[in-house]
């Protein structure tokens, strides 16, 4: 197993240059279902805007435009629409010159202050509270680098109630923080799998998230809640709280799931 996508012949602009350049090439390990995750597509875009910036991303809206294949020499790309204290990066990445996803980061060259949340909430439960569950890794390769500790009731493909899941969940490899908080972002399954008995495909095409401060530090622990708020005949809304094992907050993020299937 690779641990982490392979990096290939990185290129970066110099200092003060309008862009910031980068060749990868992903191990299929990596993949959900049939391409690459987008959590991991998102974290790359995320760690090449805080590389032109040179400062912390705050918040990230992705448009995942097209799968990414394994494989093959993927460009990333980040340039600065507007720099400063408060800069805003679009990055991007392409295969073959076609791009396959898009990200407008705003990033903070200020350091991290402590957050005031409006209504805490009360303390959740450890890690050692979880129970071991594994993903299929027939359908999501990508489990392999996971490790998920399931929280309440509801599982996936379970035909729950509530379109709800709730876990623990730790990435292995060698991913950068910024990176890996990407994967985890987008590391449950679609929260209507709760409520389902068969598996289908419900590619993420966008993900929007907001960052509460620097990211886990690899391989930490990441106490997820993810739930559907709605969903049509064509698309489903999953809203997602992120907390570190002390129970600070990490980010909120909330991503459309197209329903090519249902």
């Amino acid at each position: 197993m690779t641990a982490a996508p392979v990096t290939a012949a990185p290129v970066t602009a110099a200092p003060g240059t309008a862009a910031v350049a980068s060749a990868l090439v992903f191990d299929p390990s990596w993949r959900s279902f049939t391409h690459v995750q987008g959590g991991l597509v998102v974290g790359h875009l995320m760690a090449a805007a805080a590389e032109r910036a040179g400062a912390a991303p705050r918040s990230v809206t992705a448009h995942l435009l097209a799968g990414v294949e394994p494989g093959v020499q993927t460009a990333v790309d980040a340039v600065a629409d507007r720099a400063g204290t408060t800069g805003s990066v679009r990055a991007t990445m392409a295969q073959e010159s076609r791009v396959l996803a898009v990200a407008q980061v705003l990033t903070l060259a200020r350091p991290a202050s402590p957050v005031t949340e409006a209504a805490p909430p009360p303390p959740g439960p450890a890690v050692r509270d979880g129970v071991p569950f594994e993903l299929p890794r027939e359908l999501v390769p990508i489990a392999d680098h996971t490790e998920i500790r399931a929280l309440g009731p509801s599982r996936p493909l379970a035909g729950g109630p509530e379109p709800r899941l709730r876990a623990w969940v730790r990435i292995d490899g060698d991913l950068a923080p910024l990176v890996q908080l990407g994967v985890l972002l987008d590391a449950l399954p679609p929260s209507l799998f709760a409520v389902r008995t068969t598996p289908a495909a419900m590619p993420t095409v966008e993900l929007t998230a907001h960052l509460a401060g620097p990211p886990p530090p690899t391989g930490a622990w990441v106490r997820i809640d993810q739930v559907t708020t709605w969903a049509d005949g064509d698309v489903a809304v999953d809203d997602a709280e992120l907390r570190a094992v002390d129970g600070s907050l990490v980010a909120r993020a909330r991503q459309t799931r197209r329903l090519l299937s249902r």
